[in-house]
Formats: structure tokens, C-alpha cells, sequence
């Protein structure tokens, strides 16, 4: 299943709000690449990125999640960790499609994955002591 059947496939409302941020992501990074994974759309760049994830509310929505939020700078404070240790996410719902903010944190999400060395997640082990596992070779 594409990511595109998977969109046509939701509620009417559901659907909407998928497209456009499907467009958003897409937009944002023209090299983003997109699959179902999990059941669900994902994105990635360099690592994975961010992920729409359905909201299982009586209010509805989708859930915009990235992979490695705890690493994104949130000056307004909209993302949520619900007892996750990395992803962070924001709910969007139908009139509330902030696209200035997803941009934003859209770009700092690439520019994460562009610019750091570990593993996303920030799960890159590193022995006691702080050296780093992977030693420079001579």
C-alpha cells in the first residue's frame, strides 16, 4: 500500500488533514522519502524523520510525530511526550493546521538528521567514562 492509498483509505475528515500534511512533509524536504511502516505513513531523511499517526480520540486528528523530538527545540511548547522517551508529537485537528509551526519544526527535524552523528533517537550506547565506542583508528 502507498502512502497516498493509505490516505484515501481514512475517514473524510481524517483524510484531509493526512493530504495536507502529507504535502507539508513533502514540501518541506524535496529528497523525503515516504512509506507505510507499522501501518502507517512515515518519513524519513538521512534516518527517520517524523510519522502521521491517526488519533484514536473522540475529537479526532492526527498525530504528527517525530522520531527524535526530544532533541527539537519546542520555544511554544506544543509537543507531547506522553510517556515516550524520544518521540515527541503534535495533535493537529481539522481548523487548528498550524503551517508556519510544522514547517518549523520540520526543518529543525532535517537539520537534525543532517548534522548529527548518532544514531536517531539519540540511542548511540557509549561505554562508562564518555569515550566515545567507536575509537579513531591509526
Amino acid at each position: 500500500m502507498t502512502v497516498e492509498e493509505y490516505i484515501n483509505r481514512q475517514t473524510p475528515e481524517n483524510s484531509r488533514l493526512l493530504a495536507e500534511l502529507h504535502r507539508l512533509i513533502l514540501d518541506t524536504g524535496p529528497k523525503i522519502q515516504q512509506k507505510i511502516k507499522w501501518g502507517i505513513p512515515f518519513y524519513t531523511y538521512k534516518g527517520d524523520l517524523c510519522y502521521l499517526n491517526p488519533l484514536r480520540t473522540p475529537e479526532g486528528g492526527i498525530d504528527l510525530c517525530f522520531l527524535r523530538g526530544f532533541e527539537l527545540a519546542d520555544e511554544q511548547g506544543v509537543l507531547e511526550a506522553r510517556g515516550r522517551k524520544t518521540v515527541r508529537s503534535i495533535a493537529v485537528r481539522t481548523g487548528s493546521l498550524d503551517e508556519k509551526l510544522i514547517r518549523e519544526l520540520l526543518h529543525q527535524a532535517i537539520l537534525l538528521n543532517q548534522t548529527s552523528r548518532e544514531k536517531p533517537g539519540g540511542l548511540l550506547s557509549r561505554p562508562k567514562g564518555g569515550e566515545s565506542p567507536n575509537p579513531p583508528t591509526a
